[in-house]
């Protein structure tokens, strides 16, 4: 428990900066696009935040979690890029916000669910394996 927290901690240093900087230096007058990029910004750093305890407990967890860590890194980083140009040039319609995030997070969601899907698969293959050398070692005591 103690090593979650601490990992929680960790990745939600960025997440105060980022806002820490966005209302000090940009104050709270904006546009909706740059609400909805905002918006966008703080999902992202929340998934970076959660998305390590979607792996199953198995005995790869910790090299699923990493992988799992590094997709959701990578979508927080190119939203958060995506994001500050949407805040920087601050487009008066919203149409043009929306998209440029919900293409790189769709993009996000594709990878995520697979990399699950992948890493549920491996976990049962390791789970088969544990049984099926208990049902061979069972029979060899016998």
């Amino acid at each position: 428990m103690r090593k979650s927290a601490l990992l929680c901690g960790f990745f939600a240093i960025p997440l105060i900066l980022f806002n820490l900087i966005f209302f000090l230096v940009a104050g709270t007058t904006h546009p909706q696009s740059v609400w909805i990029s905002y918006v966008w910004i703080q999902v992202a750093f929340l998934l970076l935040i959660v998305t390590p305890w979607f792996a199953r407990q198995t005995e790869n967890g910790p090299v699923f979690r990493i992988t799992l860590a590094l997709i959701s890194g990578t979508y927080c980083v190119v939203e958060l890029i995506i994001g500050l140009i949407v805040i920087i040039i601050h487009p008066a319609g919203i149409k043009g916000a929306i998209l440029a995030q919900a293409i790189p997070f769709c993009l996000y969601l594709f990878a995520l669910l697979g990399n699950l899907f992948f890493i549920e698969l491996a976990a049962d293959s390791e789970v088969k394996k544990e049984k099926a050398e208990k049902a061979a070692k069972k029979g060899q005591d016998k």
